[in-house]
């Protein structure tokens, strides 16, 4: 795959874990098999956070802080929105009460600059443990990276691991979710506005009774009101391993395939260079291997401008080739598919010929220089 770098510094803040197998080399990267960030609750059951939190998770725990340690839940993703980088999810075990009365409130008007905030959150739990922390600043813009008008941009300081943490004001309402970190930059983060997230509820049943509303703790000091609301945030633990997850909602229901394919969703990798793609799912049907993927366009040192792919790039089974015969949603080199803006996602197809439904596992060469090279794709389900 071909791409032009630009550069800046700009990081997402969900806090990936590599697992290691047989084999593993601990120089290469390869689809991140666990990762965490931070949630917080909404009624009826339903959680807030980051697309690239929840993104391509097929199972997801929920840890909520309590005098007895945790409380953990599992959940499904019902809803995402890639362009504004959010997600609500939904806690699925049979064993989950309620939230009760949530203290706070979703403000989904414009705060103001200046404004004090706070975001609470579970950063780097490896290293600063697994206690929420508090960080504080104010609403510096209402305008986020590059000006957007998505974003505010605050100077509380956040890490990974604080992805999809709320961002409250001086009043104890929600006002943003955090989502990112300017890292050439001294205390400049970024959260997604309420309003964008309310956008997002209100696709959901009965949003009225989705979002809180009543507001317990604006008279309390700082400390009174952490006390207050950190039970209703959560570490999120997400894995790309597991059952395939099914949501209740028909927008993202069963795969439209026939019978008879054989499917695997979010194939282990063993090894691969190119850390921004990411192997959504494997169909093989009689007449042809389609593989899936996603490609976010930013990197530690700044973002891609275009992608395409090269015509002859081909997978390998048991010793044996086939060559691509088409692409969806990305061009063949020398045509390119721009980006429009950085942290953009590019969802995309290439399709080969069918390959044997008893492989277990196969590889994908772009040939010459590209970092396409995906080694030991997993055709088993774990």
């Amino acid at each position: 795959m071909k791409r032009v770098l630009l550069s800046f510094t700009l990081i997402c803040l969900s806090l990936a874990a590599m697992c290691q197998r047989p084999g593993y080399n601990p120089y290469a990267t390869q689809q991140p098999t666990e990762w965490s960030g931070t949630g917080w609750a909404l009624n009826n059951g339903y959680v807030v956070t980051n697309h690239h939190v929840a993104d391509n998770a097929r199972t997801i725990l929920l840890k909520f802080s309590c005098a007895d340690g945790w409380k953990e839940y599992a959940a499904e993703t019902v809803l995402l929105d890639a362009d504004n980088d959010l997600a609500i999810l939904r806690i699925t075990d049979s064993n989950f009460a309620g939230f009760g009365q949530l203290p706070y409130a979703l403000k989904s008007s414009l705060a103001d600059v200046g404004e004090s905030v706070f975001v609470l959150g579970y950063p780097m739990t490896t290293t600063m443990g697994d206690e929420i922390k508090l960080t504080t600043g104010i609403i510096s813009s209402h305008s986020g990276f590059q000006g957007s008008t998505v974003q505010y941009q605050i100077s509380a300081p956040v890490q990974p691991g604080n992805s999809g943490g709320p961002l409250f004001d001086d009043n104890g309402n929600v006002v943003g979710v955090v989502n990112a970190k300017h890292t050439g930059a001294e205390n400049v983060s970024y959260a997604i506005k309420a309003s964008y997230l309310q956008t997002l509820i209100n696709q959901l049943p009965n949003p009225t009774q989705v979002v809180p509303t009543a507001n317990k703790i604006s008279s309390q000091n700082l400390p009174g009101k952490v006390k207050s609301v950190k039970d209703f945030v959560c570490f999120i633990q997400c894995s790309s391993r597991g059952e395939t997850p099914k949501s209740s909602n028909p927008k993202y229901g069963a795969p439209t395939v026939p019978q008879g394919n054989k499917i695997v969703e979010m194939p282990y990798v063993d090894f691969c260079h190119d850390a921004n793609a990411r192997i959504k799912k494997v169909t093989i049907t009689d007449k042809e291997t389609i593989l899936e993927f996603s490609c976010n366009n930013l990197t530690q040192g700044g973002y891609f401008q275009w992608i395409n792919i090269d015509k002859a790039t081909y997978i390998v089974v048991d010793g044996k080739e086939y060559q691509l015969t088409r692409a969806e949603g990305i061009a063949i080199a020398p045509n390119k598919t721009n980006y429009s803006k950085p942290g953009e996602t590019k969802n995309f197809k290439l399709i080969f010929p069918a390959i044997p439904k008893s492989s277990t596992s196969f590889d994908l060469i772009e040939p010459g220089e590209s970092d396409w090279k995906f080694y030991g794709i997993s055709l088993k389900e774990y």
